[in-house]
C-alpha cells in the first residue's frame, strides 16, 4: 500500500484528501505546516508528498527546497496543491525547486490520482534502474572495499563521498585520485593505460524538450548501458553534467577505441523515451521522432612514455572528445588520429 503525506494548514482539506486517498488504497499521514511536513517526511518516508504552497511557520516552497536538498527525502516525489499561488511564476518556482507537478485547487480527484499513480510508477522505474546500476558496479569492483581504501589514502582531503548520487558510479573526485594511481602504475611497470571520455550529444536540448527530471533519467540509463558493456577491469565514472569517463588498465589506444565503440553502438540502439515512463510535452510527431534516439561522442587516448603527468592523458582524451563533438557527433575519435592530422597540416 503506497503511503502519501498530505501537508496543508486547512484541516478540512486534509480530511478531504485523506478520505480520497484512503478510497483509492493509499495509506495517509498528515502535517499542517511545512516544518511539520519535513519532520513527518523524515520519519515516515512516504512514497509521495502532497504539499500546499501557502502555510504558516514554513510555506510549501521553503519546505520543498529543504526536502529536495535533504538526502533522506530528496527522492520522494512532491506534488504542489495550491489555491493561493496560482500564477505561472509560482508554478515555475515549484517545478524549479524539484516538484514533480503543480496542481491548482479546486482539483479533479480522478485526475489527481492518475497523476500520482504515474509519478509513483516513474519512481519505481528510476529506483529499479539505480539498484541495477549499483549491482552492476559491484560486479565490476568491490565497492565498499575500494572506497574505504581510497578514504584511508586521502583522509587529509576529508573526502566523504566518492559515489555520484544520481548514477551510482564513481564521481569526479575519485576519478582524479584513480587516474593518478593508474598513470603512475603504467609509468612504473611500462604497461598500457587507456582513457575514454564520453559526452551525451545535444543534452541541453533534451533537458529543454523533456525537462531536467527526464534528463537525469537519461544519464542513469546511459550509466546502465556503460556498465553492461564494459569489462570487470574497467573503472567507470560520472565526472560532471553529462560527461562520463572510463579508465582501462592494461589497454592501449586501439583496444580503448574498440571498447569505446562497444559502448557507443548500444547507446545509439537503446530506446530511451518510453511514453509510459514520462508524459511528454505537447510536441509535434516530427519533433518527438527527432528526440527518440540519444547518441554520445567519445574521445580516446592512451598513456605514452612522453607524458609527464596524469593531466596529459586526460587533456589528450579531452581534445579527442572535442574533435568528436566538432565533427558529426555520435562518433569515437582517437587522440593519435588528431596528431596525424596536425602533423599533416604542419607538413603542408
Amino acid at each position: 500500500m503506497p503511503k502519501v503525506l498530505v501537508v496543508d494548514d486547512n484541516p478540512d482539506m486534509v480530511e478531504t484528501l485523506e478520505h480520497l486517498f484512503a478510497f483509492y488504497g493509499f495509506e495517509v499521514v498528515r502535517a499542517f505546516n511545512g516544518k511539520e511536513g519535513i519532520e513527518v517526511a523524515e520519519k515516515e518516508q512516504p512514497d509521495i508528498i502532497i504539499l500546499d504552497a501557502l502555510m504558516p511557520i514554513m510555506n510549501g516552497f521553503e519546505a520543498c527546497e529543504y526536502l529536495k536538498k535533504n538526502p533522506q527525502t530528496q527522492d520522494i516525489p512532491i506534488i504542489f496543491l495550491s489555491a493561493n499561488y496560482t500564477d505561472d511564476e509560482h508554478r515555475i518556482t515549484g517545478l524549479e525547486l524539484g516538484a514533480d507537478d503543480y496542481v491548482l485547487k479546486p482539483f479533479n480527484a480522478k485526475e489527481l490520482i492518475a497523476k500520482i499513480n504515474t509519478i509513483l510508477k516513474r519512481k519505481e522505474v528510476v529506483q529499479k534502474l539505480k539498484t541495477d546500476n549499483q549491482k552492476l558496479l559491484e560486479k565490476h569492483q568491490n565497492v565498499t572495499r575500494e572506497i574505504e581504501q581510497v578514504k584511508e589514502r586521502i583522509k587529509e582531503r576529508q573526502v566523504d563521498n566518492l559515489i555520484d548520487p544520481l548514477t551510482g558510479l564513481y564521481d569526479g573526485t575519485y576519478f582524479t585520485v584513480r587516474l593518478k594511481e593508474e598513470f603512475h602504475r603504467a609509468e612504473r611497470y611500462e604497461t598500457p593505460l587507456g582513457l575514454v571520455l564520453l559526452d551525451v550529444d545535444f543534452f541541453q536540448k533534451i533537458n529543454e524538450v523533456y525537462g531536467e527530471q527526464t534528463g537525469d533519467y537519461i544519464l542513469m540509463k546511459i550509466a546502465n548501458v556503460i556498465l553492461h558493456n564494459t569489462r570487470a577491469s574497467d573503472i567507470v565514472f560520472r565526472l560532471k553534467g553529462n560527461t562520463f569517463a572510463i579508465l582501462l588498465p592494461n589497454t592501449d589506444e586501439t583496444g580503448a577505441f574498440y571498447e569505446a565503440e562497444r559502448i557507443r553502438t548500444p547507446i545509439e540502439q537503446t530506446e530511451f523515451f518510453d511514453e509510459s515512463f514520462v508524459e511528454l510535452k505537447k510536441l509535434s510527431r516530427r519533433r518527438k521522432q527527432e528526440y527518440q534516439k540519444v547518441t554520445v561522442s567519445l574521445g580516446v587516448a592512451a598513456y605514452a612514455d612522453t607524458m609527464k603527468k596524469p593531466d596529459d592523458l586526460y587533456l589528450n582524451a579531452q581534445k579527442a572528445l572535442e574533435a568528436a563533438k566538432a565533427q558529426r557527433r555520435n562518433v569515437t575519435i582517437r587522440w593519435s588520429k588528431i596528431q596525424d592530422l596536425e602533423r599533416g597540416t604542419e607538413n603542408v
